[in-house]
């Protein structure tokens, strides 16, 4: 049975320190979940806990690396012993990487995977047999639009998104006659500092700018945590957020193969405009 009722739940959001995982930390919060929040950036957590605390939430911090393998039994460990049990885990920490694929290099590509898609499989794999001990608990994965569609400049993001929401539905199906409920989320343009973080390569269309535009354009992190927090109560295995991630995602699904001949057609454009 999914987390129907936040109320005295507890919630671990990953990538706590901005964007969706900040506002969903929050968001949860406001519902009635105490929380155990993540950031690789520590002294980015401590406005984010001032704003839980003040709404009479427990909350604990924790600064590790979700891509860092041997780092995560000990981030259970220290969790379950201030909060005592979970019962809602949201795997949300990102980052970005953009430039065509023959700019990037390994080291780049694998930086990507490991916290895009390791970050989840990890949170996963250690998580799992505490959350089917419990009476109800969820598990939230964010992917993103580009884990239904697949984007130029975008190769490994595209790769790990897609991942994370074949994960999900596979756990979803195997893990259905248990308590545990699994919800891949599926964002379009958040306006989030995910570009503060990201490694811009070159050699493709998707300029720099390019990408901060298209993130800047689109909805607040908090309308996201709304919308997150909303599908996960009333139990949605995929959650769509955003307009764009709706259309892209209706696109793809009457046009599987054909939506690429559309991409490129943007593509074509966009580079035209910058010649």
């Amino acid at each position: 049975m999914s987390v129907r009722d936040l109320r005295d739940k507890v919630a671990i959001v990953t990538g706590a320190g901005s964007g969706i995982g900040r506002s969903l930390s929050v968001e949860l919060a406001r519902r009635g979940c105490h929380l155990a929040i993540t950031d690789l950036h520590e002294e980015r957590l401590a406005p984010v806990v001032a704003e839980i605390e003040s709404l009479g939430r427990r909350v604990s911090q924790h600064a590790f690396d979700v891509a860092d393998r041997e780092a995560w039994p000990g981030f259970r460990d220290a969790v379950l012993e201030q909060h005592g049990s979970v019962q809602l885990l949201v795997n949300n920490a990102g980052v970005a990487l953009t430039g065509a694929f023959t700019s990037c290099s390994l080291d780049d590509l694998q930086w990507q995977l490991a916290v895009n898609l390791d970050g989840v499989l990890f949170g996963c794999h250690f998580w799992l047999p505490h959350l089917l001990e419990q009476s109800e608990a969820h598990v939230v994965n964010l992917s993103s639009i580009f884990g239904i569609v697949s984007m130029p400049d975008n190769a490994a993001y595209c790769m790990a998104k897609h991942a994370v929401r074949s994960l999900s539905e596979a756990l979803e199906v195997e893990l259905w006659h248990t308590p545990v409920r699994i919800t891949s989320v599926h964002p379009g343009a958040v306006a989030t500092k995910i570009a503060v973080d990201a490694r811009f390569r070159g050699g493709g269309y998707a300029t720099e700018e390019i990408a901060q535009d298209a993130i800047s354009g689109g909805i607040t992190p908090d309308r996201a945590a709304q919308i997150i927090a909303d599908g996960v109560q009333r139990n949605k295995r995929r959650i769509l957020v955003g307009r764009d991630a709706k259309w892209l995602a209706a696109l793809q699904w009457v046009f599987p193969v054909y939506y690429r001949n559309l991409v490129r057609a943007y593509v074509d454009r966009q580079l035209g405009r910058a010649t």
